[in-house]
C-alpha cells in the first residue's frame, strides 16, 4: 500500500481512500466504498490498483466519470462488475483513453504501475440503483464537469459522493455544453436533505459545498455573459473577475497552482457556452 494514501473511516459504512495525484502533494482525489449487507461498493479506484488496496474484497465497481485519476485503478478487482455512464463506456472505449495511458506511463512508470482501462460492464443513462443491502445507492447522471458526469446518493446516510460534481474549493469546468445545467442541479442538491457530501477532489463538508460550488459557476456565467456583452476577451473578463471576489481572500492566499490557473480556464469554458447558444450551436462548433 502506498504510504501517500490516506485511509479515513468516514461513517461506520463508509471508508474514504484519498491520495495526491503525482507531482501534485496539494491535489488529492478521494474514492469511496460503501459498505451494505450484500454488497461492498467502491466508487471511483484512483489511478492504480495499489491506491485500492484497503479496498479489497469489492463486490462491485461504480465510476463517477471518464477522468483518468478516477478510474485507472480497476485492475485491482479483476471479475468484479464496474457501472458508468453510458458516456463513460464511449469514451474509455475510444482510441485516445488507450493513448493517453501509455503517455502518462511512458514519463512516469512507477506511478501507473499496474494502471488499465477498464470500462463499465453495466451503463446507465438517467439513473441506476443499486440495493447494496440496507443502504441503497443511486447514481445519478449529472453533466457539467464532464458530460458523463455522475454523483451517488446513499440516502439512507445523507451521503451524496459526488465525484468532480463538487471540489473544494472551486469546480473544475471541463467541458463547455452543460455548466447553467450543473448550477441548477447543484442548487437542487443542496435541497436535499443532505449532511454529508464527499468532493472528488478536497475535505468533506455538508450541503455547502454544493451551494459553494453553484454560486461560484454562477458568477463565473455572469461575468462572462456581461463580459461578452462588453466585448472582452477570456483574460479580460478573468482580470474583472479575481478569485478573491469569489471565494475568501485566505483560501485564495493558499489555493494549489491548479486552482490558480483553473479559474481563468472556467472563465473560457462559460464564454464558449454561452457563445455556442447564442448561436445555436454545440460547443465544440463555437469557436472552442
Amino acid at each position: 500500500m502506498s504510504r501517500n494514501l490516506r485511509i479515513e473511516q468516514f461513517l461506520p459504512a463508509v471508508t474514504l481512500v484519498t491520495r495526491p495525484l503525482p507531482g501534485s502533494a496539494d491535489f488529492p482525489v478521494t474514492a469511496a466504498m460503501v459498505t451494505g449487507r450484500r454488497h461492498r461498493v467502491v466508487v471511483d479506484t484512483l489511478i492504480r490498483p495499489a491506491d485500492m488496496a484497503r479496498f479489497a474484497g469489492a463486490t462491485l465497481v461504480v465510476y463517477t466519470h471518464f477522468d483518468w485519476d478516477h478510474c485507472w485503478g480497476t485492475g485491482a478487482f479483476p471479475g468484479v462488475p464496474v457501472l458508468g455512464h453510458r458516456m463513460t463506456r464511449e469514451r474509455l472505449t475510444a482510441p485516445e483513453a488507450a493513448a493517453f495511458l501509455e503517455e502518462m506511463r511512458a514519463k512516469n512508470p512507477a506511478d501507473f504501475e499496474g494502471s488499465r482501462i477498464i470500462p463499465p460492464d453495466i451503463t446507465f443513462g438517467d439513473r441506476l440503483t443499486i440495493d447494496a443491502g440496507g443502504l441503497t445507492l443511486e447514481l445519478h447522471h449529472l453533466p457539467g464537469h464532464t458530460a458523463d458526469s455522475a454523483v451517488v446518493h446513499v440516502p439512507e446516510l445523507g451521503l451524496l459522493l459526488a465525484g468532480d460534481a463538487v471540489e473544494a474549493p472551486l469546480p473544475t469546468l471541463s467541458e463547455p455544453g452543460h455548466i447553467q445545467v450543473w448550477a441548477r442541479a447543484l442548487r437542487t442538491w443542496a435541497r436535499a436533505g443532505l449532511r454529508h457530501v464527499v468532493p472528488g477532489h478536497g475535505r468533506p463538508g455538508g450541503p455547502e459545498l454544493l451551494e459553494a460550488n453553484a454560486e461560484y459557476i454562477e458568477r463565473v456565467l455572469e461575468a462572462a455573459e456581461d463580459g461578452l456583452a462588453k466585448g472582452l476577451s477570456p483574460a479580460e473578463i478573468a482580470a474583472g473577475l479575481p478569485l478573491t471576489a469569489v471565494i475568501p481572500a485566505e483560501a485564495a492566499a493558499h489555493l494549489p497552482p491548479y486552482y490558480r490557473q483553473q479559474h481563468e480556464a472556467n472563465l473560457a469554458a462559460a464564454v464558449v457556452e454561452l457563445q455556442a447558444a447564442a448561436r445555436g450551436t454545440p460547443p465544440d462548433q463555437a469557436g472552442r
